[in-house]
């Protein structure tokens, strides 16, 4: 009898393991049956490649979360991976900084991988040259300041007219779910962090960021396929779709992280740890110099109703700003998912500088302020360094929030 029971148990392993598609991998259970664009990439899409040699884009947060898989059905279909396109944290997701170097070699494939942010367009353009198609799969953060949005820009503009099949997987992000809004990227203040021209909440998922910017800056010249989400409605809250949260970079390791990004990542533009090097990046934010916590955790509940909430909180970077220095801080949890990011990124810096007259500083100087890159212009430094309400920050960019809201519905897809 337990024998029995034993080789059933190993059928019905079996079983699961031959039924081993996307949708099982990368869901957990929900009521909403989302299916991930990979689940089509896999069983359609992968076999009209067959022969032709690729350049692809992706790491955990995509389909090179299983680089076995690939490599099989690559092989299987006799498609030729020629070039690795180096995203900001690498192939595995797990660097810190850039690279160092233009081009190393990957070692899970063995084959060339070139970081883009060391390559001039001229460079681009010939590595595009000696392949017939473009796979690009990477979770975005649906904000103009996420650089993977930046790699895309870069990759398109350089692809010649309709030779080369640009084909890109398409995700949910957090940022997808606040409307369009920010301000303009301005000319001279383009970086790696600002780069494509939508707001800083883009309001589009990737794949419609994508044909917004192949008709709107291309004249529709890229031969563009997105493959859409199975079943997701514009909206729906990521925890909603049944859709596991796959890290995209090393600091934004789960959701928390992630909903938190959305607003602290402003933070970066001052003299501030925002978390790296600890067990909770974008959770966490403070400095040496932070002190009196409860106290202006107490300013900025005044300020956030029941958005948010601040708890006190020591920690010490392991690396980045104020590297194995005790920081003061303070941990943020985002109660309601509608609160609005840029708001509290721009009252809380607001309250340091006012709070914090002596310590506080912009990070950079001169012409190159960071929080000038991250925005896309200098409006946010000077809104607070004019002592602007953010009523009245807001009303400086709220027309162009209103035509780019316009603009950007013929692009949905969902």
């Amino acid at each position: 009898m337990n024998q029995k029971l034993v080789l059933f148990f190993l059928i019905g392993l079996m079983a699961c393991r031959s039924s081993n598609d996307e949708s099982i991998i990368r869901k957990h259970p929900s009521a909403i049956d989302i299916k991930p664009s990979s689940v089509k990439f896999f069983k359609e899409v992968l076999p009209n490649l067959a022969k032709k040699k690729i350049l692809l884009v992706t790491n955990p947060s995509g389909i090179g979360n299983n680089p076995e898989r690939l490599m099989q059905t690559f092989s299987e279909n006799e498609i030729r991976l020629q070039y690795l396109i180096g995203l900001e944290h690498g192939f595995l997701g797990l660097d810190e900084d850039f690279s160092s170097t233009p081009v190393t070699i990957d070692s899970t494939f063995n084959v060339p991988i070139y970081h883009i942010y060391k390559l001039k367009p001229s460079d681009i353009q010939l590595l595009l040259s000696g392949v017939d198609a473009v796979v690009f799969d990477v979770q975005d953060m649906g904000m103009r300041c996420y650089t993977y949005l930046t790699v895309l820009k870069r990759l398109m503009d350089q692809i010649p007219d309709n030779k080369i099949q640009f084909v890109l997987l398409d995700h949910v992000s957090p940022g997808m779910e606040i409307a369009t809004s920010g301000s303009e990227l301005k000319s001279g203040y383009e970086n790696f962090a600002a780069d494509f021209p939508l707001l800083f909440f883009t309001g589009l998922s990737l794949g419609e960021s994508a044909k917004y910017y192949n008709a709107e800056y291309l004249q529709n010249r890229i031969d563009l396929t997105v493959i859409p989400m199975e079943n997701y409605s514009r909206g729906m809250r990521f925890e909603k779709t049944g859709l596991v949260w796959n890290t995209p970079s090393p600091n934004l390791p789960n959701l928390d992280s992630a909903r938190n990004y959305l607003a602290l990542v402003f933070l970066e533009g001052i003299n501030i740890s925002v978390g790296r090097g600890t067990q909770a990046p974008f959770v966490y934010f403070g400095a040496p110099w932070f002190k009196d916590s409860e106290e202006f955790a107490s300013l900025l509940h005044s300020d956030a109703g029941n958005d948010y909430y601040f708890q006190p909180v020591f920690f010490k970077p392991a690396f980045g700003p104020y590297k194995d220095k005790i920081c003061r801080g303070l941990r943020m949890t985002v109660v309601n998912l509608n609160y609005n990011p840029i708001r509290l990124a721009y009252n809380l810096i607001k309250l340091l500088k006012e709070n914090y007259k002596r310590d506080f500083k912009w990070n950079g100087g001169g012409e190159k302020f960071f929080i000038d890159n991250l925005w896309g212009n200098d409006g946010f430094r000077k809104a607070i360094d004019a002592n602007l309400t953010y009523e009245e920050f807001h009303a400086t960019f709220a027309s162009v929030e209103e035509a780019f809201a316009k603009k950007i519905k013929k692009y949905y897809i969902y």
